[in-house]
């Protein structure tokens, strides 16, 4: 099993209903009912009995449509006069697949009626109550995140195949999974564009994302770089909202999205996400405890597989022991091969330890927020970043210098020319002492 899906995994027995075995992974964990009344002036989705089957089937009112035919008319010239002609089209039509998970698949399609390309998800199990729910709840949360570094749905409908579906917005890209192979196979290419500025710009765009879903009171919960796309003009946006939670802190009682979920809450002791990505306490089940810190805490393994181009959790482990592994990982050193990659320089020091401080297995020990990572991350970047080794110590006495300089020239250049005659006279002392 690929270490880098997302699975759910019940770690501790439940009163009811009974748990899972323990070697069972399943796609879903979390328990869903759906009611549905029947509503004679729209479309309704209905769940029909036992002697029908499971199969999510579509009531239609007389004269309705499932709603992807095309709306807007072609207008033609006809000498002096503009024609209106009605057509009746499939508005997205199918190009090519982009995605497939346990539960969707993501398609290139174009929208006929506005003329763009879009990113279509369709639901493939749609017999299975657990994952219409999920699709409903990514429906409703990702609507409800307008923000630049989230991609924003266009549109949610039935497909003639009666599989539900939502439109996005499509970013010609690639993810950041692909990035970090490339760097890490050595793609002078990537390098070049790739510099570790240009990633802490990616990285930026992540911490954006996750400062505004936390302050919606939402963790994602399935921070990976393939759920990272990367635009073809820098733009970050961060995917696949299937498994984002309310955060249950006191902080966030009330849900500040205004989501109106289909699903039930997640049961503590289920284990949901990617195993490699997880924070500790999201690896043993600790739904009631998780918050925007865990969330961090995923995006810094992330961070860290960028900057190193190295797996955080060793791959080859089954899903099982990568979730022990990421329930017991410490924090990575501070000094070791796995920060000088021969395709790169040293990663510096600087940014190994705001790692390190990222990556606490407590979670009080990390960044208490996503805006105190941005913070920090913006003082790394500046050079006035905390002292704490002496290697820090005088990268940052440097950048102080620098800045002195800068605001005081005509000092400067009398220090300068201090120091040079200083210079000057220990090398002249020297070679008298030399010559005897």
């Amino acid at each position: 099993m690929n270490n880098r899906e997302t699975v759910a995994y019940p770690t501790k027995p439940l009163a009811a209903p009974p748990a899972a075995p323990a070697t069972q992974l399943a796609a879903e964990t979390e328990a869903a009912t759906l009611f549905a009344e029947p509503n004679p002036s729209q479309e309704t989705l209905i769940a029909p009995g036992a002697d029908s089957g499971p199969r999510l089937t579509q009531t239609l009112p007389p004269g309705s449509t499932r709603g992807v035919a095309t709306v807007l008319p072609d207008v033609r010239s006809e000498g002096d006069k503009l024609i209106i002609v009605p057509r009746d089209q499939t508005r997205y039509q199918d190009d090519k697949l982009l995605g497939r998970g346990g539960m969707g698949e993501v398609k290139l399609a174009h929208d006929h009626d506005i003329g763009r390309k879009v990113a279509v998800k369709r639901l493939l199990d749609e017999d299975n109550p657990h994952a219409v729910a999920r699709f409903i709840d990514e429906v409703r949360t990702v609507g409800s995140l307008e923000h630049p570094n989230i991609v924003p749905i266009h549109d949610v409908g039935v497909d003639d195949d009666g599989a539900l579906f939502f439109v996005m917005k499509y970013v010609e890209g690639e993810t950041l999974s692909s990035i970090i192979d490339k760097l890490a196979a050595g793609d002078a290419e990537y390098h070049k564009r790739y510099s570790f500025e240009a990633r802490l710009d990616l990285f930026a765009g992540l911490l954006r994302a996750l400062q505004y879903a936390h302050d919606r009171g939402l963790v994602h919960r399935d921070i990976k770089p393939e759920n990272i796309m990367v635009g073809r003009f820098g733009e970050v946006m961060l995917m696949d909202w299937g498994i984002a939670h309310p955060i249950r802190s006191e902080a966030h009682r009330v849900n500040k999205a205004g989501i109106e979920r289909a699903s039930t809450e997640t049961v503590d002791g289920s284990v949901v996400g990617t195993p490699q990505y997880m924070s500790p306490e999201q690896a043993v089940g600790e739904v009631a405890e998780l918050d925007g810190r865990s969330d961090l805490y995923s995006a810094f393994v992330v961070l860290y597989e960028l900057l190193t181009l190295t797996p955080y959790i060793e791959p080859g482990k089954t899903a099982m022991q990568t979730v022990l592994a990421a329930q017991e990982r410490q924090p990575p050193a501070l000094v070791g091969p796995v920060y000088e990659n021969p395709h790169q320089e040293a990663v510096p020091v600087e940014l190994r330890h705001f790692m390190r401080q990222g990556l606490q297995p407590a979670k009080d020990a990390r960044y208490p927020d996503a805006i105190e990572v941005i913070v920090t991350l913006e003082q790394i970047r500046s050079g006035d970043f905390a002292v704490a080794c002496p290697i820090t110590f005088m990268k940052v006495n440097n950048t102080r210098m620098e800045r002195f300089m800068d605001r005081h020239p005509t000092a400067s250049m009398w220090l300068a020319g201090m120091s040079a005659l200083a210079f000057v006279g220990g090398v002249a002392g020297w070679f008298m002492w030399a010559l005897g």
